[in-house]
C-alpha cells in the first residue's frame, strides 16, 4: 500500500476555531487528513504530522520545537518508505513576530522540498513525489480575531502572495505538484485562520482527487 505523509501546522493537526481561544481538536474523521484517508481507503495509508505553530523555517521564541525544517528530516526517516509528501506550511511564518519577505518564505519552502526529495535519504528510485498545498489566506477580518496581534493586516497581505511565490520558488523542480487551499476551503470567520468542518471536508476530498491524479 502506498504511503502519504501530511506535514503541516494547526490546520493539519485539526485546530477547531473556538470563539474563546480554547485549543480544541477536530475528531479524526473530521480533519482533512481523516477525510483524505477515508477517500483513499484501501489504496493509501495517510500519516498525520500536524503541529500547532509549525513554521517553514523559524524557531519560535515562545513555543519550542516548531521549526518545520528542523524536524522534517527525522520525520521523513521515521515514516519511510513514502510515496508522497504533502507540505502545507507558511501561515505561521507570516505572524507578526517574524518579518520575512514572501520571497524568503518561498525559499524556505524550496529547502523543505529538497529535503523531502533527498535521494540519499530514500535510495535511488524511491524518492517520493511532493505536493505543496498553499495555506488558505488569513481573512481580512483578522482585527476581530483573538489572534489579532499575532497576525495583522500585513499577515493578510503576505498570505495572499504565498501561492504565487511557491510556484515561483519551486518552478522547474521535478516531482513537485501544487494545490491552493484558498481556492478550495475558506478559514473560519471566528478566528480568521483555521478551517471550519466544511473546509476540512472540502480540502480532504480535493486532495484525494489530486492524489489519484498523481498516481493514475
Amino acid at each position: 500500500m502506498r504511503r502519504i505523509l501530511c506535514y503541516g501546522d494547526s490546520n493539519t493537526w485539526g485546530h477547531h476555531p473556538m470563539p474563546d481561544g480554547t485549543v480544541t481538536r477536530y475528531e479524526d474523521e473530521v480533519r482533512w487528513t481523516g477525510v483524505l484517508q477515508e477517500c483513499l481507503r484501501g489504496e493509501f495509508r495517510v500519516i498525520e504530522e500536524g503541529l500547532c505553530g509549525r513554521t517553514v523555517m523559524f524557531d519560535d521564541p515562545v513555543a519550542p520545537d516548531r521549526n518545520g525544517r528542523t524536524f522534517l528530516n527525522c520525520c521523513l526517516q521515521s515514516h519511510q518508505p513514502l510515496d508522497l509528501v504533502i507540505l502545507m506550511l507558511g501561515t505561521n511564518d507570516i505572524r507578526h513576530i517574524f518579518t520575512p519577505s514572501v520571497m524568503e518564505i518561498g525559499l524556505g519552502m524550496q529547502t523543505l522540498v529538497k529535503m523531502a526529495q533527498n535521494p540519499e535519504l530514500f535510495g535511488a528510485g524511491h524518492v517520493p513525489k511532493v505536493l505543496v498545498i498553499t495555506p488558505a489566506p488569513v481573512r481580512e477580518e483578522i482585527r476581530t480575531s483573538d489572534f489579532y496581534g499575532m497576525y495583522d493586516e500585513e499577515s493578510v497581505r503576505k498570505s495572499r502572495l504565498l501561492d504565487q511565490e511557491y510556484h515561483r520558488a519551486l518552478k522547474g523542480m521535478k516531482g513537485v505538484y501544487f494545490l491552493n487551499a484558498g481556492e478550495i476551503a475558506e478559514v473560519s470567520k471566528r478566528d480568521c485562520i483555521h478551517f471550519t468542518e466544511e473546509g476540512h471536508a472540502a480540502l480532504g476530498k480535493a486532495v484525494a482527487e489530486k492524489v489519484r491524479e498523481l498516481f493514475q
